[in-house]
């Protein structure tokens, strides 16, 4: 499994899966999001500043 994951490495993007993402940690959130999380905070401020909908692939307002 190692060595089946180093040599698709190379061809990965980075990030994650977002189903698989803990809220709480914002970092992984935004390296999954890449270019889009800085729209989607600002939406998510827009509609949600409550944080009403926050679950495990929460952007944080």
């Amino acid at each position: 499994m190692r060595a089946f994951h180093r040599a698709l490495e190379p061809h990965a993007m980075g990030g994650g899966y977002v189903n698989f993402m803990d809220g709480d940690d914002q970092d992984h959130v935004r390296a999954n999001y890449r270019g889009n999380h800085a729209r989607l905070v600002a939406v998510k401020r827009r509609y949600d500043p409550g944080n009403l909908f926050r679950l495990d692939h929460n952007i944080a307002p």
